[in-house]
């Protein structure tokens, strides 16, 4: 479960530096696009630090490297995301499936509310890559794309 709370932080710290990435190219909508899945990170980790605390585990927080962006395109950011997204959908699987090995049940249906919630979020940055590729790389795609985006999840 540590590994799982500190994955969101994670996750949480890679959303900030690419609305980072994003605000350095005047694309204001996906840096707040991204700021709010940032900010939805951080609420999950809060639910598995709450959860921890009810059961009176030990919480350990990992030391983490400053995320990196190797992204040259909105295209290759949001696949860094989406990869990201499954990264986190094999690890939430990873303990429910061992949470069910082991008969934790309380574990197991704790985290039946992230197995339907990373399927969410696969589908969504699915989704955004296919809006990229129907725009495609013209001279004003990144206007484009911007304006996609924006109109995702309150992002406007």
């Amino acid at each position: 479960m540590n590994e799982l709370l500190n994955g969101e932080m994670e996750g949480a710290r890679f959303y900030f530096q690419a609305a980072a990435w994003c605000n350095q190219r005047n694309m204001a909508g996906c840096s707040s696009f991204l700021l709010a899945q940032a900010n939805e990170e951080l609420d999950h980790m809060r639910r598995f630090l709450a959860y921890l605390f009810d059961l009176d585990f030990a919480v350990k927080f990992a030391e983490m490297p400053a995320p990196e962006i190797k992204a040259g395109t909105p295209r290759e950011l949001f696949s860094a995301i989406l990869q990201t997204e499954q990264k986190v959908t094999r690890n939430i699987y990873a303990a429910t499936t061992r949470a069910e090995e082991e008969g934790d049940h309380a574990t197991f249906e704790f985290l039946q509310w992230f197995v339907r919630e990373q399927r969410e979020e696969e589908t969504q940055f699915s989704d955004i890559l296919a809006k990229i590729d129907l725009i495609g790389d013209g001279p004003h795609a990144l206007y484009f794309i911007d304006q996609e985006i924006s109109k995702i999840g309150g992002a406007e």
